[in-house]
């Protein structure tokens, strides 16, 4: 039985891989296209990525990549990762109620630690023009981007320590010495209004240039909340960006960034759902989990979308802030990178956390993060028998936090208004250096070998207060270096102009920690490793008319680590459990497939589709809700088996000046299930149903103005993809979906 449910598996992803390719074969087959110029219709050039720290072309890096150029990001609409993340094939993210707070997962590795540590050491990598911001943000700004790149897979040699599940590198467009700008402008759906402001300048000729962009957008949200205090999630957002590029040779480029965002928010996008966890229910009800009738006058998910009903007025905001430097001298053969950055990053909440009509509990939340590093590379340039790179870094991270929850006038529990439940006072830092290398070797002008490593070591040190119910229960100032080598091995072979075939073994690591002593859980907890297999195929058919690449994946960690974050009563008092803990050991496999084909010179599709199996295989002690579950062989955290996508763009002549526009897209997640509080309790709001997602997008073109109408959730599809659990009078909270329609206008000058 378990051969056939193989084979029928292996059937279906086969199907899935090839079914595209037949039908652009189809396509590009026909008679009427065969009279048309070759080179006329071939798939847009090559996307030259960065993603081995040199611009290459994508088809001839032996990487799994999915990249975006800044004609796609228009098309597109992409504003955040939302949206280039959800057509990237096993790529998943849950939402967290605010911009910044997204949580990643690459091939089924999810940063489960979660958005507010204080030193937060995530499993992907994101990076700015060379510099990592993963430290203080997990959704940057995307104004006047160049391109962004997905590389899936351990990235430990290029892309630093913490880069288990891969990496997201993002570059922006440079200062040029021409005077130019753009002015964009949008309006959508919930009074939401953008503007955006591009502008360019050379200020000494061929010495010095100056880029800025800035992007303000305000909303009225989609929940209000109908209690006196009134409020809803509206919000505001504003980021800016000013790069100069100082060029005093030939040689020599030295490029200095700066950029600041902010966000404030009137509270979490989520609405409740009736389903209480058992510590819940039993503080409010009384009895074991379960649904709850409606307390509060709005209703449950999925009747409810729009409304909430607080006592107390909420707040939520992030604030991202650095500066950056690189700079690049070109010897002969060889050039010479050095990239330095500070970053510094606030996030807040305060105000209502029962999630209710009564006054039970509320809280006061503040953390700051800040990060400084730099790296230095030497690698070679000129394309011989041997490449090389090699390099090193150094840099700290730090995190402050001061929480604090606090017993209401209405408290359920008859406790003093106003007093502590909790309290939590961290102070922690993180320093870290790292040597790294690689070498290739062009074994001939079709086969490639390719060597490296990354030697990295860390320290980290985290001091923390804590009390429960007023009284201080630890005072803890502990420190723990952990240190590793991770290798990559990778063989290329280049069968054809069109064809690259290619195989990598590599190991990805992530430091372990220390944490104060809590219920069951360690003083300290591992750090995670993972050892990946990885082959795959990119090509190029029927003159470059179709472009498509095919990758397998087997990966094999242990010590993964787990979030394990509830509250339960003793005493008759509230008392928190926050920590992390690991998991035995996991595995993940899987096939990702994408393909463009341009069909005519008018007409174009794209599709993507990922398939994962990401499961523990050994947890027979997770700790979820004060209980203790076996997950041996259980679907891991924001894994969806399926990632599928596809899109279709057809283009007319309106004038001489202009060209319209009609493009088409779709994609689907499947069930997912949105935190460990699913091995508990597998059903919804824990575990997410898969969705669909249809955009529609109209306009027209020219070469210095463009007017695009959209509708984002053409169908208005009901999905949601993050369960919120804390101290939720109406239940556990979703963040729901919603049809948003807009227009974008731009101009070029």
């Amino acid at each position: 039985m378990n051969i056939i449910k193989h084979r029928a598996k292996r059937s279906a992803i086969y199907n899935l891989c090839v079914a595209p390719i037949a039908l652009a074969t189809a396509f590009v087959s026909m008679p009427a296209m065969a009279q048309e110029d070759p080179e006329e219709i071939a798939v847009s050039g090559d996307i030259v990525v960065t993603a081995q720290r040199r611009s290459e072309s994508i088809q001839d890096v032996p990487i799994s990549i999915t990249a975006f150029g800044a004609e796609s990001i228009a098309k597109q609409n992409i504003q955040g990762v939302d949206d280039y993340f959800a057509v990237t094939p096993n790529v998943s993210f849950v939402a967290n109620g605010s911009r910044d707070r997204r949580d990643l997962a690459i091939r089924g590795i999810s940063n489960q630690l979660g958005a507010y540590d204080d030193v937060r050491p995530a499993t992907y990598a994101f990076y700015i023009n060379e510099f990592n911001v993963s430290a203080g943000t997990s959704n940057p700004d995307v104004v006047d981007m160049e391109r962004i790149e997905i590389l899936r897979g351990p990235q430990g040699v290029y892309f630093g320590r913490n880069a288990v599940g891969g990496a997201i590198n993002i570059q922006t467009r440079k200062p040029t010495n021409e005077w130019e700008g753009a002015v964009n402008v949008g309006y959508s759906s919930f009074d939401t209004k953008r503007i955006e402001l591009i502008g360019n300048a050379p200020i000494v000729d061929g010495l010095l240039a100056i880029r800025v962009a800035g992007q303000y957008q305000k909303s009225d949200g989609n929940i209000v909340n109908i209690n006196p205090t009134g409020g809803g999630n509206d919000s505001e957002y504003k980021t800016g960006r000013i790069m100069a590029r100082l060029t005093p040779g030939e040689n020599f480029t030295w490029d200095v960034t700066y950029s600041r965002s902010e966000e404030e928010t009137g509270m979490r996008a989520g609405v409740p759902t009736g389903f209480l966890t058992r510590t819940w229910r039993s503080v409010y009800y009384g009895g074991a989990a379960g649904n709850v009738a409606s307390p509060d006058g709005v209703g449950f998910y999925p009747d409810n979308r729009t409304k909430v009903n607080f006592d107390r007025p909420q707040s939520v905001g992030t604030t991202v802030e650095y500066i950056s430097s690189n700079m690049v001298y070109e010897f002969d053969t060889m050039s010479l990178t050095a990239v330095v950055g500070d970053l510094t990053s606030k996030v807040y909440n305060y105000g209502d956390v029962d999630g209710g009509s009564f006054d039970f509990f509320y809280e006061d939340f503040l953390l700051n993060r800040g990060s400084t590093s730099g790296e230095i590379r030497l690698q070679s340039t000129n394309k011989g028998a041997f490449e090389w790179s090699i390099g090193g870094m150094i840099g700290k991270d730090t995190g402050e936090t001061d929480q604090a929850t606090y017993y209401g006038t209405q408290n359920p529990l008859g406790q003093i208004p106003g007093r502590t439940i909790t309290t939590l006072i961290t102070d922690s830092n993180s320093k870290y250096h790292a040597i790294f290398g690689q070498g290739t070797w062009n074994a001939t002008d079709k086969l490639s070998v390719s060597i490296g490593g990354r030697y990295s070591y860390e320290k980290i040190r985290r001091r923390l207060i804590n009390s429960s119910n007023g009284v201080q229960t630890n005072d803890s100032d502990r420190t723990r270096s952990f240190k590793d080598f991770s290798p990559r091995f990778n063989v290329s072979y280049k069968a054809s102009d069109d064809f690259l075939l290619y195989g990598t073994v590599s190991k990805g690591f992530k430091s372990g920690g220390v944490q104060v002593q809590e219920a069951n859980l360690r003083n300290d907890y591992k750090p995670e490793e993972l050892w990946s297999y990885e082959a795959g195929i990119k090509g190029e058919l029927f003159d470059r008319r179709v472009r498509f690449d095919l990758t397998g994946f087997y990966m094999d960690w242990k010590d993964v680590q787990q979030t394990v974050r509830f509250q339960f009563l003793q005493n008759g008092v509230l008392v928190g459990v926050n920590g992390i803990d690991n998991a035995g050991s996991a595995r993940s496999y899987g096939a990702e497939m994408s393909l463009d084909a341009r069909i005519s010179n008018r007409f174009k599709v794209g599709a993507t589709a990922g398939w994962l199996e990401a499961n523990y295989v050994k947890f027979p002690v997770a700790l979820v809700d004060g209980i203790t579950v076996n997950a041996n062989g259980k679907r891991m955290v924001n894994a969806p088996r399926w990632t599928l996508s596809g899109n279709a763009e057809y283009t007319v002549p309106l004038s001489d000046e202009f060209e319209g526009f009609v493009r088409g897209e779709w994609n689907y997640r499947g069930e997912t299930l949105s935190s460990n509080f699913a091995l508990v309790y597998p059903n919804s709001p824990f575990v997410s149903p898969g969705f669909h997602n249809f955009n529609l997008r109209i306009g027209a073109e020219s070469e210095k103005m463009k007017v695009m109408l959209f509708i984002e959730n053409l169908f208005d599809n009901n999905y949601y993809t993050n369960a919120y659990e804390k101290a939720f009078y109406s239940g556990v909270q979703v963040e729901p979906s919603f049809q948003t329609v807009g227009i974008n206008i731009g101009y070029k000058f």
